[in-house]
C-alpha cells in the first residue's frame, strides 16, 4: 500500500511541477528498476513527518541545463554553473513538497534544505537507490523530457499514509 500511494503522489507531482513551474512537458515511467541513467547533477533533501525519508532528483546535463533556462527566462549557455544547481535543487525541493502534500498524514512534515550530491556512494547510500532493484522503501520514477532524463527517487522509512482523496483523480 506504501508503495502504490507514493507511487501515485510522485507521478502526478513530477508531471504537475514540470508543467506549472517550469513551462515542461515530461514523459515518465513507472521503473521497476533503476535505469542506467548516468546523472550529471544531482539534488537530495530528507524530510521529517509521517514517513520519514528524503528525495533525491538526478539528471542529466541536458535536461538541469533546459530545465534551469526555462525557470530562469534565460538562454541555457547564459547560465552558470551555481545557476543550474540552484534550479535543480528547488525542483527537487518542489516536487518533494507535491509528494508530500498528496500523502494523508496527521504529522506536519517538514523539508530539510535540498543540497547537490556530488558523490554517487553517498547519493546512493541516503536515497537507497544503486541497487540493482529498487529497495524497500523507495519509489523512483524517471521523466523524459525534451532535452534529457529525470531520475526522481522518494525513499520512505516505515508506512505512508494513503493518498488524500482531496488530490485522487
Amino acid at each position: 500500500m506504501r508503495e502504490a500511494s507514493i507511487q501515485t503522489a510522485l507521478r502526478e507531482s513530477v508531471v504537475e511541477v514540470l508543467e506549472k513551474m517550469f513551462f515542461i512537458s515530461a514523459f515518465e515511467e513507472p521503473l521497476p528498476e533503476p535505469p542506467s541513467l548516468r546523472p550529471c547533477l544531482a539534488a537530495q533533501l530528507e524530510f521529517t513527518g509521517d514517513p520519514p525519508g528524503s528525495l533525491t532528483l538526478e539528471t542529466s546535463c541536458q535536461a538541469a541545463r533546459s530545465i534551469a533556462a526555462d525557470f530562469l527566462g534565460e538562454a541555457p549557455e547564459a547560465l552558470s554553473v551555481r545557476q543550474v544547481e540552484e534550479v535543480v535543487c528547488e525542483l527537487a525541493n518542489m516536487i518533494c513538497g507535491a509528494v508530500l502534500s498528496r500523502v494523508e498524514s496527521r504529522v506536519v512534515f517538514r523539508l530539510g534544505s535540498p543540497r547537490i550530491v556530488r558523490d554517487d556512494a553517498a547519493r546512493a547510500q541516503s536515497a537507497g537507490t544503486g541497487a540493482e532493484s529498487a529497495p524497500a522503501g523507495a519509489v523512483m520514477r524517471l521523466a523524459e523530457i525534451h532535452d534529457g532524463t529525470l531520475l526522481v527517487t522518494v525513499h520512505t522509512e516505515g508506512e505512508a499514509c494513503a493518498v488524500s482523496e482531496k488530490y485522487a483523480f
